[in-house]
């Protein structure tokens, strides 16, 4: 019986440090760091405006864009995307500039609010046999006046086959949860 109970024990301190790894494997796909902020109204509609591209990715903004405009209307707020319909993705890429310039001018025309603004990093499959995805990406909010009054970026991989806009979508949560509402 003494076999039988070492070799268990043996078992367990072995699934034990398994699971510890792939904790901590797991734990190390992503990062998020925020500053500390005051209690922002969670009731005042956010503003999504243009985003930059810092990445390698072509339109990785206008992705990133839609993105977080889901995940905080998925958490329950009001969220409103500035009109994408005269400047094409395409024409934004090349002239960054007329994009802001025409949203600036509808964010003008809204009622009181939060700005959300960002910038986008990473945006890719690594190169290798499985191509795991990678983001990374700034979030700020400011307010009508563009007075910052939260910032916070966050970083995420995957495993290969695993889709960059779910790494993404992961990503921005994370970065949301750390807003003080």
């Amino acid at each position: 019986m003494t076999n039988k109970t070492n070799a268990m024990n043996r078992l367990a301190t072995v699934k034990g440090w398994v699971a510890a790894f792939c904790l901590m494997t797991l734990a190390g796909c992503g990062t998020t760091v925020s500053d500390s902020n005051p209690a922002l109204d969670p009731s005042r509609t956010l503003y999504i405006m243009p985003f930059s591209n810092q990445s390698n990715m072509p339109m990785a903004q206008s992705q990133v864009e839609e993105l977080v405009a889901s995940v905080l209307s998925s958490q329950g707020f009001t969220v409103r995307v500035y009109p994408k319909s005269r400047i094409s993705d395409v024409q934004a890429s090349l002239e960054p500039e007329r994009r802001q310039e025409e949203a600036r001018t509808w964010l003008a025309q809204q009622s009181s609010g939060y700005v959300v603004q960002g910038a986008v990093h990473e945006w890719q499959y690594k190169f290798g046999i499985d191509g795991e995805p990678a983001v990374g990406l700034t979030l700020t909010i400011s307010d009508m006046n563009q007075a910052e009054l939260w910032r916070g970026s966050a970083s995420r991989s995957g495993w290969g086959r695993e889709s960059i806009t779910r790494i993404g979508i992961k990503a921005i949560s994370d970065i949301t949860e750390e807003i003080n509402w």
